[in-house]
């Protein structure tokens, strides 16, 4: 038999989960004019935010160590050049636009994530292959990169033992320094089983980027329910963040962090206590994974902890159970990487230092504090900006609400000078499901994947 969930049938058309419909008729009138007045409200604030920082950010620019060239991005702008590859993307746009709430709505949700990772991915491809083919592997051989390394790094014992000291990583490129080892040990490993090549080093990121699109849209199926996750995956497999993922090391962190989200909240709603305990200890290693990935997860941990709470707040055995069993799985790696040599606060406290010295003292940490808004705006495109000014279900609310907390605290950290718009991808696709709540989905999808088209169009940028 055809389980429930797969044979789930909505209107892809419909209204929105929470509708003016379902208040009161006196209070739909002040309710109306008073959601149209938030979100013009949001509206002038992210224009205000937006042009600030790109007017104020050609001065921030005058000093060439700052390293923008097109504030509050990186990279530089360019004529617009069209060529077969942003035609194709262009094509994969439309048939999203054109087909993507009906198949939502239609299929069954396993095809529908397959469907939907595989489309984030070609749509991710085409997009970074706007340069000419040749061009896609260029962000994973560049000099600041992980892959410039791989030939002077020493054996992994070793070179977890040093990893922690500035006198061995003064000797290796920028995203070395300003990351834990995981990412590298992984291309060690990948190369030690015959699989150390460029392509294979961009593959996690595109694999990343299909990881993204089904671990955010199951969770929010668990959290919020299957209409919301269903709206929610055509929104993310045209997001403009997609401009930055491809090839991307940060692809393939924000999935790892997604995934364990994800697990943990199939462990609040499993019903056997035996798999909530297998998924519980999972999760656990999967966000202590991504912690030794990149220290700006550290912040992300905020979102699973929400979510367990959210999920578990009316059995609290249960929820108790998850946590524990989450840290001991976090703790188990932790422990696997000191025994190793490499103790992630030693780590932490040697990137500060490192960071400091680098091109963060040259970039004005009061701009930084308003351009690094505008860059997650431009990034997470024009329908979620508005969309935080929309009513919405309580659950997407707390999945929209707390990440907004942690990328405001990150903000706040001042670790985060600039290039947050790959720095920050971890963040960006939960902010996705608050865009379910307007209107004309269609014309809102279209407007997405126009802008991240637009943005490669328009930008030149080295990831």
């Amino acid at each position: 038999m055809t389980p429930l969930s797969d044979r789930y049938v909505p209107d892809p058309i419909g209204p929105d989960p929470i509708r003016s419909d379902d208040l009161a008729p006196e209070r739909r009138a002040s309710v109306g004019w008073f959601e149209r007045a938030r979100v013009a409200f949001v509206a002038a604030g992210a224009a205000i935010v937006v042009v600030v920082s790109v007017t104020h950010g050609w001065k921030v620019e005058l000093d060439k160590r700052t390293n923008l060239g097109a504030a509050p991005l990186v990279g530089k702008w360019r004529s617009p050049r069209f060529g077969s590859s942003l035609l194709i993307a262009g094509a994969i746009a439309a048939v999203v636009v054109a087909f993507g709430p009906v198949v939502a709505a239609r299929w069954r949700f396993r095809r529908l994530l397959a469907a939907g990772g595989a489309s984030a991915v070609a749509f991710a491809l085409t997009l970074a292959a706007s340069g000419g083919r040749g061009h896609i592997l260029d962000p994973v051989v560049h000099k600041t990169e992980y892959w410039a390394n791989l030939k002077t790094l020493p054996p992994a014992g070793e070179m977890l033992r040093q990893f922690g000291t500035i006198r061995f990583l003064l000797g290796y490129s920028v995203h070395a320094k300003g990351h834990p080892p995981g990412f590298l040990l992984l291309l060690k490993a990948l190369a030690a089983v015959g699989l150390g090549h460029p392509w294979v080093a961009g593959a996690l990121s595109y694999l990343g980027i299909a990881g993204v699109v089904v671990a955010v849209a199951a969770t929010v199926r668990l959290a919020s329910g299957e209409d919301v996750a269903r709206r929610c995956i055509p929104l993310l497999v045209v997001a403009p963040y997609a401009v930055w993922m491809g090839t991307s090391a940060d692809a393939f962190y924000a999935a790892v962090a997604a995934a364990g989200v994800f697990l943990l909240a199939a462990a609040m709603r499993a019903e056997r206590s035996a798999g909530r305990r297998v998924l519980a200890l999972g999760g656990g290693v999967v966000l202590a994974s991504a912690l030794f990935l990149t220290y700006g997860a550290t912040l992300f941990m905020l979102l699973p902890v929400a979510v367990v709470v959210a999920l578990g707040w009316r059995r609290w055995r249960a929820m108790l159970e998850v946590f524990v069993l989450a840290g001991m799985g976090a703790a188990a790696v932790t422990a696997g990487f000191s025994a190793a040599g490499f103790w992630w606060f030693d780590g932490l406290a040697t990137t500060r230092t490192l960071y400091h010295w680098g091109t963060a003292q040259f970039r004005p940490a009061k701009y930084f504090f308003v351009a690094n808004i505008a860059a997650a705006g431009i990034a997470c495109g024009p329908a979620v900006v508005l969309a935080i000014g929309r009513r919405r279900r309580a659950a997407v609310w707390l999945l929209v609400g707390i990440t907004a907390v942690c990328l405001l605290a990150a903000n706040a950290s001042q670790y985060s000078k600039g290039e947050v718009e790959r720095i920050w991808l971890m963040f960006f696709p939960w902010f996705v499901p608050a865009a379910v709540a307007l209107h004309r989905r269609r014309w809102w999808i279209a407007a997405q994947a126009a802008f991240a088209i637009g943005l490669q169009l328009t930008l030149v940028s080295k990831w």
